[in-house]
């Protein structure tokens, strides 16, 4: 199993268009510090593909049939991709939770199959086992723990923190890696996100190794991130990047 780093930014990527914060203008600098909006693919043992959220346009970056596409949630940024991607010239299903559903998506989904899916709900495709896991976030929110041959990993963002039963399903089973929200800087309070720190505690708390993701334009900048990480948390916790390749 393989997890594709396409987009690993919040809402407004990075460079948000026209800031000049810090982390904005770093980005610019150096094109390895640019994020697009969270989309994450997982390549099976049998070189198949199934998209988690599509917060851009992959069609440039994935040329592979898609078993399958999963939505944590109907926030925009998690979606936009989907409006060209329901163009594609083949059915495809979409699992998404019920709540806040987009209406363009479910009244002319074109390709798309869509069906609804909850926490609980166990999922199989291709050769994956995917379990969803309620998060804790402004609307319905699901994470997933995807299996394959033993091997496990959990996807988890959009939250802040994570909800005791899902936190009991992660210990009963636990990922070798961990994929979690670390959207603000350290020390940042936010209601709907973990700052950096929150993110790394909670995937140290269930997994061997975390990557951190969905990181917005006010979090530190991409170099400094890395510092902060590297020298509180060593090698267990790592910072996601676009392009990125993890084999599990």
């Amino acid at each position: 199993m393989i997890i594709y780093f396409i987009g690993t930014g919040g809402s407004e990527g990075i460079p948000a268009h026209l800031c000049t914060c810090k982390t904005c203008k770093e980005a610019r600098r150096l094109g390895f510090a640019q994020r697009k909006p969270s989309t994450l693919a997982v390549i099976t043992k049998n070189n198949e593909a199934i998209l988690i959220d599509v917060g851009t346009d992959i069609r440039d970056l994935l040329h592979v049939p898609l078993k399958g596409i999963l939505l944590t949630h109907w926030h925009h940024d998690h979606i936009y991709g989907l409006y060209k991607l329901r163009w594609m010239a083949q059915k495809t299903e979409l699992y998404a939770p019920k709540g806040h559903a987009d209406a363009l998506i479910l009244n002319d989904p074109k390709n798309l199959k869509p069906k609804t899916i909850k926490a609980g709900d166990v999922l199989k495709i291709d050769s994956l086992r995917i379990t969803a896991l309620r998060l804790n976030h402004e609307v319905e929110t699901v994470g997933f723990l995807i299996e394959e041959d033993g091997e496990r990993f959990a996807l988890l963002y959009d939250t802040k923190g994570i909800p005791p039963e899902t936190l009991d399903i992660l210990k009963k089973k636990p990922p070798r890696v961990a994929v979690v929200d670390a959207t603000y800087a350290p020390g940042v309070d936010d209601p709907y996100h973990n700052n950096v720190d929150e993110g790394a505690k909670i995937g140290l708390e269930v997994a061997e190794k975390v990557y951190l993701s969905h990181i917005s334009h006010k979090n530190l900048p991409f170099l400094q991130l890395l510092a902060h990480v590297r020298k509180k948390y060593g090698d267990n916790v790592r910072v996601a990047y676009d392009g990125l390749i993890v084999h599990i």
